[in-house]
């Protein structure tokens, strides 16, 4: 049997295309479909594509509140508050998260979480203070922002330095009798102040953070903002940037085998050398990120900190710390798939 089957004309040719084939001015339902498909996929953001970060920020002392997006190391981040709060960046001492006090337990230095508010504390008032070395240690710890600027951030009760009443914390260390300060990272300093004798003086040039008219300023609540991760991701440690210690910037995974291991390398610092100083802990775990190998480990450490004169053994036992908590860590991650 032949079917047969109508068809419209064309008028320029002639020729006959089948009615049920003839093409819509508006396309075809099917062609109509796959063009809405491609028009949403254009509009609708990539889940897979990365938040992208937003932080609000306020001068510690008092002033009007910024927004900044994505920074990619320390130094982009320090130069993007300096632009929107218009500031020296060179002023900037050090920054604490979601409270403008000095308050050293909300340093701004391993991890921020998005969305976090960041007061700026900047250069106040400089002094020059003498402090008598009456013992081998004065009882400070001191930090810096990778910057150039090395503060204190801890003072032991009854040590010299609370003793003596001329350090407080979130002091700048600028000078040392006629040596500058500035641009010195902490452990530099730390050796420095270590190499002055018991009974010897300490001639130190100071500068405090710039303090507001009111010493007990409430900080300023920023905007609602839509969270970009659940709080379930928050609290592993997807939902942060990690700033490592040479102020690159890097998504944080999982950092709880780092605390883990940054508490008992500054055990191993005690027990070797005499000192505890997170600080230089955490740049002793970060060294190893590169590394594969003990070896290759103990080569970065003394190209790094040779000035410190690790024995051998110690940093034996810092890699033994390292390796421990990492396969500790991926231990618990494979538990948890």
């Amino acid at each position: 049997a032949v079917v047969s089957t109508q068809s419209t004309g064309d008028p320029d040719t002639g020729t006959g295309v089948p009615r049920d084939k003839a093409p819509s001015p508006r396309g075809t339902p099917k062609e109509n479909k796959e063009s809405r498909k491609k028009t949403l996929k254009k509009a609708t953001p990539d889940k897979d594509k990365p938040q992208e970060m937003q932080f609000y920020t306020q001068l510690a002392h008092g002033g009007s509140t910024k927004r900044i997006n994505t920074f990619l190391s320390l130094k982009d981040l320090y130069s993007k508050l300096a632009i929107e709060l218009e500031i020296d960046i060179r002023k900037i001492m050090f920054c604490t998260l979601n409270t403008p006090k000095v308050d050293m337990r909300h340093l701004l230095s391993g991890l921020v979480v998005y969305n976090d508010f960041i007061f700026v504390h900047i250069q106040g008032q400089a002094r020059q203070v003498q402090i008598k070395k009456e013992e081998k240690a004065l009882g400070i710890t001191i930090t810096d922002n990778s910057m150039g600027c090395c503060f204190v951030k801890r003072i032991k009760p009854g040590s010299v330095a609370e003793k003596s009443g001329h350090l407080h914390v979130g002091d700048q260390l600028c000078k040392l009798g006629d040596t500058s300060l500035i641009g010195c990272r902490h452990y530099v300093v730390a050796a420095k102040l270590r190499d002055i004798p018991v009974g010897g003086t300490l001639d130190l040039v100071l500068v405090e953070p710039k303090q507001g008219f009111d010493s007990n300023l409430c900080p300023r609540r920023a905007p609602t903002i839509p969270s970009t991760a659940s709080t379930d991701s928050i609290q592993d440690g997807r939902a942060t940037v990690r700033i490592k210690s040479d102020g690159t910037v890097q998504e944080a995974v999982s950092c709880s085998w780092l605390e883990a291991a940054k508490l008992k390398v500054d055990d191993l610092l005690e027990s070797y050398m005499g000192i505890r100083d997170l600080e230089l802990a955490c740049t002793l775990l970060e060294t190893s990120d590169d590394n594969t190998t003990k070896e290759d480990f103990a080569a970065e450490i003394n190209e790094m900190l040779g000035e410190f004169g690790f024995p051998e053994d110690f940093i034996e036992s810092v890699w033994s710390v390292i390796t421990e908590e990492r396969e500790k860590a991926e231990a618990a991650a494979t538990a948890e798939n």
